[in-house]
């Protein structure tokens, strides 16, 4: 009954339900071998005419592509690598010449300077990774936060190959959410006729009443590993009006693409609050780290799956709840407060007990 972007849509159709996704950052993902499923490489949202709960379309998010362009070398990775390399090596200079330079004290004084200098490098060295590496672009008003966060992996606005619309299903929207997409790329010099398959989810789930954006998520996370872009099977019809558009395709059927480096997310909301999120496949992670690192991540991995399908069997068979209820903290009341103040204090989990402990 949901027929997104065809001239007889008349309305989103409602249903029930959330998406929804584990977000961690990449060390901590690859440190503890979770499976990577894509990267979120910017989020932002929009509420350009917020206010009572008029569901009327808004193009605030065309904010994300915001830029006054000029030539700049920092969306170049070659000439961030260059320069990240550099400061590195003299941080890396810093940290031996200090190091010598307590070389003589007593252990207690040892210890403590190390500890002062090695927490000091590792700040610098984050610092060094933010400057170079993923966030450049901010507070730069040349580079937009769209653009700047597709340079940060090396993508240009020609690498979106999927966009995820709200697609309700409503004339408004269907139409509004085409032209800010099409002028977002037309704005970021994507080239003219690269189209952008439009994939409008909702044809199929409805508009469910809780995270419907964590739906489309979902979908897209599936699109970025099997390249494969879902068509809307309602598309029968393209509305007259979407046919202006130059960068976006409505696709009828599903189709295989040969991989798909980026997707964008839009999510409109009642009373003109709107949201994006541009997604990067997971290779681009995995492929910063060495053979090694790989290797071991991939070890991990194998780990966390085979716990992952056991847990799910022993849920089947009914051995435990599928959710676990924690009933009280890992330290007991005397143990609490000198927790609380001490910033090194971690639990470790006791298999006999099945939970975890201080």
């Amino acid at each position: 009954m949901s027929r997104p972007c065809t001239s007889t849509s008349g309305g989103f159709v409602e249903a029930q339900g959330a998406g929804v996704v584990v977000l961690m950052s990449a060390s901590a993902a690859i440190a503890y071998g979770a499976p990577i499923y894509g990267i979120v490489g910017m989020s932002g949202t929009a509420t350009d005419k917020q206010g009572r709960s008029v569901p009327a379309p808004g193009k605030g998010i065309l904010s994300s592509a915001r830029e006054s362009p000029r030539v700049t070398r920092m969306l170049d990775v070659s000439y961030r690598r260059q320069q990240f390399t550099a400061q590195k090596a003299a941080l890396d200079q810093w940290k031996s010449a200090e190091l010598q330079a307590i070389a003589g004290d007593n252990d207690d004084d040892l210890d403590m300077a190390t500890h002062e200098i090695e927490a000091t490098y590792k700040r610098q060295y984050q610092a060094l990774q933010d400057t170079w590496g993923s966030e450049f672009w901010k507070r730069n008003t040349d580079i937009s936060p769209l653009r700047g966060s597709l340079a940060a992996w090396g993508l240009t606005a020609d690498d979106i190959g999927l966009a995820s619309f709200h697609g309700t299903s409503t004339k408004a929207n269907d139409k509004n959410e085409s032209s800010v997409l099409n002028t977002q790329l037309k704005h970021l010099g994507r080239t003219p006729g690269h189209v952008v398959p439009a994939v409008c989810q909702k044809w199929l789930t409805g508009h469910s009443k809780a995270a419907a954006a964590l739906f489309m998520l979902n979908g897209v996370l599936q699109s970025l590993r099997s390249g494969l872009v879902p068509g809307n099977r309602n598309a029968d019809n393209i509305a007259a009006e979407l046919k202006q558009y130059d960068y976006t395709v409505f696709l009828s059927k599903t189709i295989q693409t040969t991989g798909i480096k980026a997707a964008l997310i839009k999510s409109f909301g009642f009373g003109q609050v709107g949201g994006e999120l541009l997604v990067i496949h997971s290779d681009y992670v995995l492929a910063a780290l060495t053979q090694e690192q790989l290797e071991a991540y991939n070890r991990q991995l194998r780990k966390r799956s085979l716990k992952a399908d056991r847990y799910w069997q022993d849920v089947l068979i009914g051995k435990h709840p599928f959710v676990q209820i924690k009933h009280r903290p890992p330290f007991t009341e005397q143990q609490e407060e000198s927790v609380y103040l001490d910033p090194l204090a971690r639990v470790h989990f006791d298999p006999i007990s099945n939970s975890y402990k201080f």
